[in-house]
């Protein structure tokens, strides 16, 4: 994210952007969820039309909350938590920052995943290790498919 020039003496609540198009401070919030929920989404390796059809939206409304051009509801908010599986603070991490004119960069918790593809990269031979890179990907794409219990 690039400095904001701000022009407080003129317009209190209206920033600019680097194209000089008018940003309430509240935007910049949005925006900053926005960035949190599509790292959130790639880090789950979920499409935008994937996320989309799970919380019955259009991949066009999923796409506008990532970048900050809708504001996401609370309600909309809490289900894409639970369903990337992150914890609901995670999105407004940096919030703080933001709000005071700072830029917060996204990092990403350490999760299942994570160790997953460590403890996978520790299996030295690579057609045990190319057989159960399968199955997890057969797994994961069996748990898309399937309706959840």
């Amino acid at each position: 994210m690039q400095a904001r020039m701000c022009l407080h003496a003129l317009q209190p609540l209206i920033c600019y952007r680097d194209d000089a198009q008018p940003v309430r401070p509240d935007d910049e919030l949005d925006r900053s969820i926005g960035e949190r929920l599509k790292a959130a989404r790639e880090h789950r390796r979920m499409t935008l039309t994937a996320l989309a059809r799970e919380l019955g939206l259009t991949y066009q409304q999923v796409q506008k909350y990532e970048t900050g051009r809708n504001r996401i509801s609370a309600s909309t908010l809490f289900r894409t938590a639970n369903r990337l599986g992150f914890d609901l603070a995670f999105f407004f991490s940096g919030c703080a920052a933001v709000a005071d004119g700072r830029t917060a960069p996204v990092e990403l918790p350490p999760g299942d995943d994570d160790e997953l593809r460590a403890a996978l990269g520790r299996v030295q031979d690579e057609e045990i290790r190319a057989k159960l890179t399968a199955l997890m990907e057969t797994l994961e794409l069996r748990s898309r498919v399937l309706p959840r219990t």
